[in-house]
């Protein structure tokens, strides 16, 4: 039994990317279609109050609209970007980022459970140091990623 396993395994890289394609695109497709995509189809009223309410807790009050564009720019297009695997440490950084607010968010209200925006910043923060993996489109068009 052990040594079917271990042929299974036996290419290491091959499987650390398909590990990567299938958390990027996991993490991606949900925070897109759970968080960022009505965020961003909200438009300037929709982002002004979330950037209100998210970045209150954070002793910031200027800006809300841009600040509300931000994560929902982050939770739609960074999604994406993840998913795709294209400017995929980027796409990361900004969505691990904004759940960090949001935790942050949950923390000081007390309202609701912070676990599921934790999940998310630490699979993205682990996105962003692993990079996007030989099946990505950054491995096609970035040099830094080869």
């Amino acid at each position: 039994m052990n040594k079917c396993i271990t042929a299974v395994f036996k290419d290491c890289s091959k499987c650390s990317n398909y590990g990567l394609l299938v958390l990027r695109i996991g993490i991606g497709y949900l925070i897109l279609t759970n968080h960022g995509w009505d965020k961003l189809m909200s438009g300037p009223e929709g982002w002004a109050g979330l950037g209100a309410f998210g970045m209150q807790h954070l002793g910031i009050t200027f800006l809300p609209t841009f600040w509300g564009f931000m994560a929902a720019f982050s939770e739609s297009i960074g999604a994406i970007m993840i998913g795709l695997g294209l400017c995929t440490r980027l796409g990361a950084g900004l969505i691990m980022i904004t759940m960090l607010v949001g935790v942050n968010m949950h923390i000081t209200t007390g309202d609701g459970n912070p676990e599921l925006a934790l999940v998310y910043a630490i699979a993205s923060a682990a996105i962003m140091m692993a990079g996007p993996g030989d099946l990505s489109l950054d491995k096609i068009f970035c040099s830094c990623e080869k």
